[in-house]
This record gives C-alpha cells, structure tokens and sequence, in this order.
C-alpha cells in the first residue's frame, strides 16, 4: 500500500508540471524591444522585398482601346507606349507622425529602383505633400485638377504612394497606385516584415 501511496503521488506531480508546461509554452518569437528601427531595416534584406511590390504593381492588367483587359502596356488606352509609360513616386510616410522619416527615403529610393529595374518604368519623383495628406481620416489626394498635375515636370496621372508602420517586431509597408486626378486607387500591395532576436540575432520573415 506504500508503494501505491508513492506511486500514484508520483502521477499527480507529473500530471501537474505537464498542465504547468502546457499553459506556460515556450514563446516562438523573441521580442526586438531592444533593437532600433534602423537596426532591424538593417538586418532586412529590403531590395528583393520591393522587388516584389514593384511586380505586383506593374502587372496590373489596363483597359485597351477596345475595352479588353491587357498586361501590355503599349496596348493601353491611355496612349502611353512602354517606353513612354512613366509614374509619379513618392517617399513613403509613416502612417503614425504622418511625415517622411530617414526610413522613409530610403524605402522611396528602393521602391523608384525596383520599379525601374523590374519594370523599365519611367519615373519621377515627387513630394508626397504636394499631392496627398495623410492624417487619422486617412489618405487624401490634395489636387484632383489635370492642369495642376500635367505639367512639363508631371506629364503623368498615375502615383506610387508609399506608406509604412513600425510596432517592435514588425514593419508593415503599404504601395499603392492611385490616379492623382480621380482619386481612385487601382492597386494596393502590403508586406509585413515580422522579426525575430532570439539569442540575440534578429532574423525575419516576410508575409
């Protein structure tokens, strides 16, 4: 009956630590409290991540001239040939301060790259203050005029518009495509970079 009495007290003290483990999981990620915003941009592998962006965004399908659906561009009914095809590009903003940052230059430089060298787009670069305003009502375009837009410097509607979020252990990056004139946006891509510094190395993920 000892034996018993030991044995079964031996159960409950197991049954007790694996409930403790199994409420009590080992976190799969490490927070990056200790890292810096530029520490973790740093770490990231950021061109073939706008690479990406920049292929999702020009390969949108445009209208032609009968009405169909085109990935060619020259086909477009816009009368811009590929070679002509050109995009006003911002520097993105964060979607907190609502301000261009160091960060936000940078990410505006590889997304004009990315487009260019991915897409052979044209580009132009532009202040995101002369044509959006980003505030907690969201984004705004400021001038819906042609004649303010298409300029000898702006002969172009169409603007990439780019915006990030940073919150610790993630980078959230906005693109979008949105006719400057209308207001309307044809495409939006996001990328959400989630890092990792377990034992003191950052790693990451992109999703």
């Amino acid at each position: 009956m000892k034996i018993n009495k030991t044995a079964l007290a031996a159960v409950c003290l197991a049954v007790f630590f694996t409930g403790c483990a199994s409420q009590n999981p080992v976190k799969r990620y490490s927070t990056c409290s200790g890292k810096t915003f530029n520490q973790l941009l740093e770490s990231t592998e950021l061109k073939p991540i706008f690479n990406d962006i920049a292929r999702e965004l020009c390969t949108e399908p445009c209208v032609t001239e009968d009405g169909t659906l085109s990935e060619n561009r020259s086909k477009c009914s816009s009368g811009n040939d590929s070679k002509d095809y050109s995009v006003l590009i911002t520097d993105f903003v964060d979607i907190q301060s609502f301000a261009p940052a160091s960060q936000g230059l940078l990410m505006g430089e590889l997304m004009r790259g990315s487009l260019s060298s991915v897409c052979s787009t044209k580009i132009t670069q532009v202040e995101f203050a002369k044509f959006f305003n980003l505030n907690e009502k969201g984004l705004v375009v400021l001038s819906r005029k042609i004649s303010e837009i298409k300029k000898d410097e702006y002969d172009q509607t169409e603007a990439i518009v780019g915006t990030y979020s940073y919150l610790n252990n993630k980078i959230v990056i906005f693109a979008r495509k949105i006719n400057v004139v209308s207001g309307k946006i044809s495409r939006m891509v996001t990328r959400e970079i989630d890092y990792n510094c377990a034992g003191g190395n950052v790693s990451y993920s992109v999703n």
